[in-house]
């Protein structure tokens, strides 16, 4: 991110000295040659709003650069730590930590290729089944995230079951190779009556809960703070 940032501050350093340059041509010229005023303002107004936005949409495709998972089009981990962890939390609130069964049988048996697009599909499961303020993120290789504001224990695990039941039961698709997939889900859940600003706790419970689910595979394990 701090990448992200000095980009941005160089770019922004060259958009003043840009407009700073063509103000003093101008009033240079103005007093050396007669000049139609009227257009060279329009000329340098059109020049600075053209600049503006195109800084506009460097930004934002920096930043998406920065928070978007290439692969997938998922949130990163990057972002997830800023949507997440710098709030606060407030019950009831539940994380879903999902991890894809055997990937790396996937791989070896179809090719990356393959495991990439099984990635890009279960990253649109995913989606399908996430509520409009859920935050989705893909954690690292194989395993993925959700947070799931106003969440009880009970919606969090009708959430991940249903998502449980799509991976199970859909196809997976590439170049001719089909293949099947399934997936372990661990679940940390707080109820109203909890007091917890520490999204580490979250992680550690329900990566805890994961690894409990991954002894059976294609399960699911709830684990309430």
């Amino acid at each position: 991110m701090d990448l992200v940032k000095r980009k941005i501050n160089e770019l922004v350093v060259v958009l003043i000295s840009a407009d700073l340059s063509s103000w003093f041509i101008v009033l240079f010229m103005g007093k050396r040659y007669a000049l139609n005023y009227s257009l060279i303002w329009m000329f340098i107004m059109t020049v600075q709003i053209v600049s503006k936005v195109c800084l506009g949409v460097l930004v934002y495709n920096l930043y998406k650069e920065a928070y978007t998972d290439v692969l997938t089009g998922l949130y990163s981990r990057r972002y997830f730590y800023k949507r997440v962890a710098n709030n606060k939390i407030k019950p009831p609130f539940s994380l879903l930590l999902i991890d894809i069964d055997d990937f790396k049988s996937v791989n070896d048996t179809y090719g990356h290729v393959v495991g990439d697009f099984v990635l890009r599909q279960f990253a649109d499961i995913l989606r399908n089944n996430a509520r409009e303020d859920d935050v989705i993120a893909r954690w690292g290789g194989e395993e993925f995230v959700m947070a799931l504001p106003e969440t009880n224990i009970d919606e969090a695990f009708n959430i991940a079951d249903a998502i449980r039941k799509a991976v199970e039961g859909h196809c997976f698709c590439c170049e001719g190779v089909t293949c099947s997939i399934t997936v372990s889900i661990g679940i940390a859940s707080i109820d109203e009556r909890a007091d917890i600003d520490d999204i580490e706790q979250f992680f550690v419970t329900a990566d805890k809960a994961l690894y409990k689910a991954k002894e059976n595979k294609n399960y699911i394990t709830v684990t309430k703070i």
